[in-house]
This record gives structure tokens, sequence and C-alpha cells, in this order.
């Protein structure tokens, strides 16, 4: 297997025990050593990777929330840059062809654009958009609370909104990003992350009705219809499940979803060319409130937050993820991701 390295975003300070971005690299035998402290950081909960690969971004996850850039070199990150973010900014993700950086402000609800140069860095001021509307869950869904977002194969950006019950559509027209549609999901539901299947279906992984939603694009993803929802979990599960990621593995054959409180990653069966899913096995995460996952081919890596644990799992054949190695510890992760 060829040497590979992984970036890990933490929470840091009051949120958390980490102390920013940190360097990890991919053993011969899938599990992940030599973990290194790339640069200090406040919060970098999410992070995303320039198509280059020379740039990585990181939220500060704060209430004077802020996006950053940074250049790689050496298993080392240097800051090339800095825009201010809404409150409690939680995912950043980058458009295809790498110009623009997208980022949802989970406590002011907004979504916003940063334009990028062709070398990955910030130029010009960001595109912001505000949220709008609320939910039934009085404790969670008082506001908008913008969460994730994606990117369709016709360039559409879209984004949940767990506090409106969302998914809302945008379009870059004249290199300015433009609300061009939204679609309303079951009340009470709170979508937090999505994923596009090859098949141009969208699964929209709820956090707290723990159930997975399949969407159908029926304008150029400016509107999409739902079409079908199954369980985030194989098995129920006592007491309070929160969904947390959604991945794709094997080229779409399988869904993966992590969830916090039931401490499991679910593989899901994707049926129907992607029009449905079936939850066919809950496997333990290794350790305790599961966020962010990656899938790498044959492995996957798990980020559990509040043990402190990187677990790595290898894939077989059946698409069920079963943990191989030791854990590596490493303060508060969240977010893996390929460097």
């Amino acid at each position: 297997m060829d040497e590979r390295f992984f970036w890990v975003g933490t929470y840091t300070g009051e949120a958390g025990a980490g102390e920013g971005v940190y360097w990890v690299r991919q053993t011969p035998d899938g599990t992940l050593a030599d973990l290194e402290l790339a640069v200090e950081a406040v919060s970098p909960s999410y992070l995303a990777v320039h198509p280059g690969g020379d740039v990585v971004y990181t939220v500060r996850e704060e209430e004077a929330g802020g996006v950053l850039a940074y250049a790689v070199a050496d298993g080392r990150l240097r800051e090339i840059g800095r825009r201010a973010a809404g409150s409690l900014p939680c995912h950043v993700s980058v458009s295809p062809g790498g110009g623009h950086l997208i980022v949802a402000d989970y406590g002011s609800g907004t979504v916003r654009s940063v334009p990028l140069d062709p070398n990955g860095g910030f130029v010009g001021e960001p595109d912001v958009v505000e949220g709008h509307g609320g939910g039934p869950r009085e404790d969670r869904q008082e506001g908008p609370h913008a969460h994730a977002g994606a990117h369709a194969p016709d360039g559409t950006v879209l984004t949940t909104d767990l506090g409106a019950d969302l998914v809302r559509s945008f379009r870059f027209e004249a290199g300015r990003l433009r609300p061009v549609g939204e679609t309303a999901l079951p009340p009470g539901c709170g979508p937090r992350h999505l994923a596009v299947h090859p098949s141009g279906h969208v699964y929209v992984l709820t956090e707290l009705a723990a159930t997975v939603l399949v969407l159908r694009p029926a304008d150029g993803y400016a509107r999409l219809d739902q079409i079908a929802e199954s369980p985030a979990t194989a098995d129920p599960v006592a007491g309070d499940t929160l969904g947390a990621a959604i991945k794709l593995g094997d080229g779409g054959r399988y869904v993966y979803t992590s969830a916090r409180g039931a401490d499991v990653v679910t593989t899901h069966r994707v049926l129907d060319e992607g029009a449905a899913l079936a939850p066919v096995a809950d496997t333990g995460s290794g350790g305790d409130w599961p966020r962010d996952l990656h899938v790498d081919g044959e492995w996957m890596h798990v980020a559990n937050e509040r043990s402190d644990l990187l677990v790595t799992f290898r894939i077989s054949a059946d698409g069920i993820p079963a943990a191989v190695g030791t854990p590596l510890e490493v303060p508060s992760p969240v977010c893996v991701v390929p460097a």
C-alpha cells in the first residue's frame, strides 16, 4: 500500500483538549500513527483541502467565527489567509473547480462563499446569504442553523439547515453565490450532513430524527423530491441518538453513517440504482461520540471525539467494516481528511 497522510481537525480550549490541526501517517497495515501537531489553531473542527492539495482550509468554530487557509509544507501548515465567518462555523467544502470555499455557519445560520485564486488563496470578500425559519424542536430549532454543504453535478451548491429542516440550493451567477430554491424536509428531523450519489440522488443524514432521506433532483437541483427514508442505524437503539457524518463507499455501492449516543458506524446498502438505502449492519465506533469518518478504499477512519481516539476499520467484501490494529490517541478529534 502506498504511504498516505491525513489531516485531523480538533476542538480546543473550553470545547476540547486539542491544540489545532494534526498530521498523521497511514501505516502499511492501514492504521494511523506518528501524530504531530501541524499548526496551532482555535477549534479547527472541520477541514477541506484544495483540489491542488497544497492548501488546507479550516473553520475557527467559535462565536466570532472565521475560516483560515494554510499552505502545506513537509507535514506543517503555514497560514496564508483568513476571513471572518458567522457564529460557530462548522463545515467547509471546496467547489469542484477550486474557485470557491463554501462555509456553513451553524450559530448564525448563514451560508457564505469565499472566492479563491488559482493557487487556492483567499481573494476578495465572501458572499453571505442569511438563513431563515425554524422548526418544532425549541431546544435546537429556534432559528436557522446551517450545517454542511455539498456540490451537485450541475454545479449547484446544496446546504443543510438543521434549524429550519431545509436543504437550500445555490448557484454561482457572475461569480456570486445566489439562492435558487429550497426543499422542505420532515418537521423536526434536523438535517445535518449530506452526500451526492453517482446516480444523482442526494442522501441527507438527519441529526435529530437519526434517519437518512433520499432526495431526487426535480429542477436541476434547485428543488428536490423526497422519495425514501430509512433509519440511520440497522438496529433500534435506546436513548438519544444523533446522526453525525455520512460518506459513500465502494464507488457508491454502500453508504456509511456515524451516530453519537449509539456510538456506531452503520453500513447501508444502496438499492434501486440509488433511489433507496437499506441499513444492514451496525459496527461499534471503537470509542465515544463518533463524529466524522473518512472512507479510503478498503479502509475507514473514525474520529471518536469524547474518547480521544482515531479508530481504523478494514471494510470487507460485503461492505461491513471491522476494527483493526490499535487506535491512535488524538485529543478531541472531529474531522479526518486525506492530505
